[in-house]
């Protein structure tokens, strides 16, 4: 078989220098790329240790500062116990205090009452029992007659502090020869006296 080659001689040699030089060029870049490959390895490397040492020491200070604030909150979590304590304790003191008041109140009241019922006896009645809450008074005694118990009831009215004196009862008992009468008497106690009419 006969080759023939229909190319007129100045093609092949234009076709020969594109070939040279097209492979002239890729051995020139070839012999660019090796270095520059290794350059943006290397510089992605140390792109990538920069960054991992960054969010390491970015990390490790987070841990640092959730350890203090974990130890700040404990210490918040005590001092907040120690609080409620105290103001159980304040409260429960609060409420000794208001008794005790309310104790030194009642005292200077039922002080003014025994003085006023001391002053509201006459003789030959003797108290056996008092009893006083909230205002309200139960008297039991003995007597040498009704009359005596009549008179200390209009005694105590007398006063006006005693509100309301009723007898509850009255029983004659012997002893001793002596007619002795049991009473029980009934009242309440204000501590302002009682303002009578035309006074």
């Amino acid at each position: 078989m006969i080759k023939v080659n229909l190319l007129s001689p100045e093609k092949k040699e234009v076709l020969r220098g594109k070939k040279e030089a097209i492979s002239l060029e890729e051995k020139r870049e070839s012999k660019f790329n090796v270095p520059v490959v290794i350059a943006a390895v290397a510089l992605t490397l140390i792109i990538l240790i920069f960054l991992y040492f960054s969010q390491s020491s970015n990390y490790n200070e987070k841990v640092r500062i959730l350890k203090d604030r974990k130890a700040k909150k404990t210490q918040l979590e005590n001092v907040l116990k120690t609080l409620e304590n105290l103001e159980r304790i304040k409260a429960r003191l609060d409420k000794k205090v208001k008794i005790i008041n309310q104790l030194k109140n009642r005292q200077k009241i039922v002080v003014k009452m025994m003085d006023d019922m001391s002053n509201a006896i006459p003789d030959w009645v003797w108290l056996n029992s008092l009893n006083f809450s909230r205002g309200a008074l139960t008297i039991s005694g003995r007597a040498l007659s009704n009359n005596l118990i009549a008179d200390f009831i209009k005694n105590m009215q007398n006063t006006n502090r005693f509100r309301n004196v009723r007898i509850n009862h009255s029983t004659r008992k012997k002893q001793s020869g002596l007619d002795i009468f049991n009473f029980s008497i009934k009242s309440n106690y204000v501590e302002k006296p009682i303002k009578r009419e035309g006074e």
